[in-house]
């Protein structure tokens, strides 16, 4: 039973826990071939092995989460505000006016139809010029990396054992095939 359910039904009738301990003291309240079927089906079991076999296991994207929670503290900072205020005057003045990032250039420019013809080959020429003479990308990255390792420090027993239960996943995968 790959997803836990009852002949005809469609969703799992029985609890789904969180971890593979948890679903160790779980009964699912269903057999097959005279077996119990875990909580959740088998299909959640082996994710739950392999992810979530303990209440400390750290969630695998747990470090792209860090990740993402710098980048957007970053696009706040009053420096990256203010280096980005810097880059869209500056592609304003070369006629690309109405952009206050560079994530909007395609769909602002109308280049989503042909991101590789001329129209965009020259947004991108003025872009990359832009951003050079702000400094965009130096100053951008010089905040986002400061943020970068403000968490790392503030998060770093939970990356220590994320590191270590990453390295007993990985085996246990590889022990799997």
């Amino acid at each position: 039973m790959l997803f836990g359910t009852r002949q005809g039904e469609t969703t799992p009738s029985g609890p789904d826990p969180r971890t593979q301990e948890e679903a160790e003291r779980t009964d699912s309240g269903i057999e097959a071939g005279g077996q119990r079927v875990p909580a959740g089906g088998c299909l959640r079991e082996g994710y739950r092995k392999l992810y979530a076999p303990t209440e400390d296991s750290v969630d695998l994207l747990f470090s792209f989460g860090l990740a993402s929670e710098a980048h957007t503290r970053s696009q706040k900072d009053s420096r990256v505000v203010a280096v980005l205020k810097d880059w869209s005057a500056c592609m304003a003045g070369a006629g690309y006016g109405g952009l206050d990032t560079p994530y909007e250039v395609v769909e602002k420019l109308g280049l989503e139809a042909d991101k590789a013809g001329p129209k965009a080959v020259a947004a991108a020429g003025k872009d990359v010029a832009c951003k050079r003479e702000v400094n965009l990308v130096g100053v951008w990255a010089a905040v986002e990396t400061a943020y970068q390792q403000r968490l790392v420090e503030e998060n770093a027993q939970t990356l220590a054992l994320y590191g270590k239960q990453r390295d007993a996943r990985f085996k246990l995968a590889a022990s799997l095939v």
